[in-house]
């Protein structure tokens, strides 16, 4: 095993490049194992031990057991005791996934205090099998279909080349000790259940399972990277941001039969599931539509979707007085100036409002715009309301809950980005210009 260990590592360049690996080490065989073959090749590493504190005295004792493994083979020994429970509770998940994002969140924290660049855990091949099960059971992507990877960022699984039994028959033979984990072999754990219940009925019916498994995943694999490609030239084909707003072309790929799954794949990290995506797809007439992750707004408007992040608070707003240079207002930055009429060129430009001085009264306040708000639009003697000029001019669902404007005494003098009250325009008795300049903010293109 020593060999194809170092093979392994080597095809799948695991190692660090400088320093040693940390090794997470619970004491179960797998983990001992892993110990054993890096100190067997000679390679650098400590260990690291989560005390999680689910079995009482017995996790004490799993902790010191590791402890005098870590001695015997002299290398730093990293230990952590958690409240899992309380976590839990607190965080409203399983036990479970709560001793896991405890266990990776110290990891991070060993690897920044201690200078480490890699994380070695000891998976192997059954439980990739397990996970891509668990997988398909809940409904997945074809990223869940590949199952556990060699490397992932700064984690590594040097032992995912070998079986279990190869794992427990290699202990055996060396005299390796190791500590049992009686919770491994309860089945109230989804895991647990598919390891004892749904394998050994899979074996039956082909008892290479394993080793089949293995060549499937090397095929699907290549089949991920090929549609990734795919997805990707999509994406730079219909999907594009304006400031804070990711637009997708929805049109130009509408009717293809794969648009539902690789829509969903481009969408996915806003929090959308492929349900709402595949929902959306079977509507004849979906303008107009929305829906909602927990972090975003998906908006049908035309041959677009638009998606756009849950707007902030609307009573959040800013203050511009005389002196006011620069104003940001994000995404947005304002850039404010005033001088003498006769030194000023008025340009037709929306991101430039030039307003008469002596008709505003400072500070002006820049805010979200309200249902209610009025306004007279530069050209027009009558006043209207602000949702219809909106609706006029075509501005999609989602831009509508991003408008601010500027007002003078709960007047409005500017739609930002879009039209000034045609009540304070300058004139030929102008005497003083005060100009709002909508420019880029930092990092973001402006619409």
């Amino acid at each position: 095993m020593l060999q194809a260990f170092l093979s392994f590592i080597l095809k799948k360049n695991l190692l660090p490049q400088n320093g040693p690996t940390l090794l997470a080490v619970s004491g179960g065989v797998d983990s001992v194992v892993m110990s054993s073959l890096f100190y067997q090749a000679g390679l650098s590493f400590a260990m690291a031990h989560c005390n999680f504190g689910l079995r009482g005295v017995v996790s004490d004792q799993d902790e010191a057991w590791v402890r005098a493994l870590a001695k015997q083979y002299s290398v730093n020994f990293y230990t952590h005791s958690f409240d899992v429970p309380t976590y839990a509770r607190a965080q409203g998940i399983s036990t479970q996934m709560a001793a896991r994002t405890l266990r990776y969140a110290w990891f991070k924290t060993l690897c920044m205090e201690h200078g480490f660049t890699k994380v070695a855990t000891a998976h192997h091949v059954n439980d990739s099998l397990e996970t891509v099960l668990m997988h398909l059971t809940k409904g997945t992507g074809i990223a869940g279909l590949h199952g556990i990877v060699p490397a992932q960022g700064m984690y590594i699984r040097p032992l995912l080349f070998a079986k279990k039994v190869e794992i427990i028959q290699y202990a055996r033979t060396k005299g390796l000790a190791w500590r049992e984990d009686s919770s491994n072999r309860q089945d109230n754990y989804q895991r647990n259940l598919i390891r004892h219940q749904v394998i050994p009925w899979l074996q039956k019916l082909n008892p290479n399972l394993e080793t089949t498994f293995g060549l499937t995943l090397a095929r699907l694999t290549q089949v991920e990277a090929v549609f990734n490609e795919r997805v990707e030239s999509v994406r730079q084909r219909i999907c594009r941001y304006q400031n804070s707003d990711y637009y997708v072309a929805m049109h130009t790929i509408r009717d293809q039969p794969w648009a539902s799954v690789v829509v969903w794949e481009l969408l996915k990290s806003f929090g959308f599931s492929f349900t709402q995506i595949n929902n959306l797809f079977a509507r004849k007439h979906p303008s107009g539509t929305m829906i909602a992750s927990a972090s975003h707004r998906l908006y049908v408007d035309r041959g677009h979707w638009i998606i756009t992040p849950c707007a902030a608070s609307n009573s959040q707003c800013y203050t511009i007085d005389f002196t006011t240079k620069d104003l940001a207002v994000p995404p947005h930055q304002l850039q404010c100036t005033h001088l003498p009429r006769a030194q000023y060129a008025i340009i037709a430009n929306k991101k430039v409002a030039a307003l008469d001085v002596s008709l505003l009264k400072f500070p002006l306040v820049v805010r979200r715009w309200q249902p209610g708000d009025v306004f007279y639009p530069l050209g027009m003697q009558q006043r209207k309301k602000l949702s219809d000029f909106l609706i006029d001019n075509k501005i999609p669902v989602p831009l509508k809950a991003q408008i601010w404007v500027v007002t003078s005494s709960n007047q409005i003098v500017w739609v930002l980005g879009y039209r000034i009250d045609d009540r304070f325009k300058v004139t030929a008795s102008t005497q003083q210009v005060y100009e709002i300049r909508l420019k880029k903010a930092p990092g973001k293109p402006l619409g």
